[in-house]
């Protein structure tokens, strides 16, 4: 039976660097007798095997764009039907899907199901671990940027989504007590502590697989500071997930703007009681998990350190001009009336109607409604 890796993510740690490469060496790892399986591939990552567990035991039906051309439901049986395809000449298999990390309502049940399916074989969880506070930020700004589409405050954001919903520690203790202590492999997401400060090479020995070359890692930087809150805007009126994409070019372009870099995204007290937390949950990982060693090298920094999002209202002012006149000109196509919508709520939010001359104002009142 072959050993089984579930690199479980966390989201926000070059998982699509790993899953692109892996899936690009598909046939080299296979000649090595490593599975990357493929049949249940959307993309280069397993999503829809979480995806089917989610269904399953959260009652909660998946979007399309997670599955592309797979069939829900069947993913599982899938993935065991290409295992034994490759069997006796596999001696490792490899699945990749931050999906799984998380995940926390019914986890447990979760886990008896992949227990269960992969009964027989040995079960590694490999899981990189990103600051706690590099991780919340990153990811509310990309699941205001991402299809996900969030359009709420980054406190509400904290408080509902699962991936929050428990500590670095509780959560790899559920994994733990499922598939054993001594099964959870861990690594901290800082380039310092990576093998030749490649995350590529540092996951490929932790795994036990000969190296890849790891190229150029995927970057998916962040919104700007106003790009984020006129994105947010967009989200609030709502449109297809579909045109996401398009939506992003378009503010791309109409405001360049760069990544946001260190922001606090709640007031300094929250931000302080959310650091207290994740220092003991760090803590408590390295004393259950890596043996009294330091998880990560560079300490959770104190809201002093740390700039406070704030939309910039003088640029904003300075802005909406141009942004009427290029609704005026259709610039937008078929988006014109949302970005219209859009203008109108953060005209009205930030109280900047001086910004627009009388003509203007009606300019954009034409395609609002």
């Amino acid at each position: 039976m072959a050993t089984i890796y579930l690199h479980i993510g966390a989201p926000k740690t070059a998982t699509s660097t790993i899953q692109r490469i892996l899936a690009r060496n598909y046939k080299k790892l296979l000649k090595n007798g490593i599975l990357y399986p493929r049949d249940q591939r959307h993309g280069d990552a397993h999503h829809t095997l979480v995806c089917d567990l989610i269904e399953k035991h959260q009652n909660i039906k998946m979007p399309d764009l997670w599955y592309g051309e797979c069939s829900r439901g069947q993913a599982w049986q899938s993935l065991l039907d290409e295992i034994s395809r490759h069997e006796p000449e596999i001696h490792t298999v490899i699945l990749s899907s931050e999906l799984l990390f998380g995940q926390s309502k019914n986890l447990d049940q979760m886990l008896e199901d992949i227990s269960s399916y992969l009964g027989g074989h040995e079960l590694k969880v490999v899981a990189y671990l990103r600051r706690q506070d590099q991780l919340y930020s990153s990811f509310y700004n990309q699941d205001v940027k991402g299809i996900r589409q969030w359009s709420h405050s980054a406190y509400q954001f904290y408080e509902v989504h699962q991936m929050f919903q428990r500590d670095y520690h509780s959560l790899l203790s559920l994994w733990s007590d499922s598939l054993g202590r001594n099964n959870i492999l861990i690594r901290p997401y800082e380039s310092e502590q990576w093998l030749n400060g490649d995350i590529v090479q540092d996951f490929c020995a932790l795994v036990n697989i000969p190296s890849l070359n790891s190229g150029s890692v995927s970057s998916n930087e962040s919104l700007g500071i106003n790009q984020l809150y006129i994105k947010l805007c967009l989200n609030r009126i709502g449109f297809e997930k579909c045109s996401n994409d398009d939506i992003l070019r378009l503010i791309a372009k109409v405001y360049p703007e760069k990544p946001a870099k260190g922001c606090l995204y709640v007031r300094s007290k929250l931000y302080l009681r959310y650091r207290s937390q994740w220092l003991l949950a760090n803590k408590k990982l390295e004393q259950d998990f890596l043996h009294g060693e330091t998880l990560f090298e560079q300490p959770i920094p104190s809201a002093k350190e740390l700039k406070q999002y704030a939309v910039d209202r003088m640029a904003l002012a300075v802005f909406f001009p141009t942004l009427v006149k290029k609704i005026k000109n259709k610039a937008f196509g078929d988006h014109n009336q949302l970005f219209a919508q859009a203008a109108a709520l953060m005209l009205a939010e930030e109280n900047l109607w001086a910004a627009l001359d009388a003509q203007e104002r009606a300019t954009l009142m034409e395609w609002v409604c």
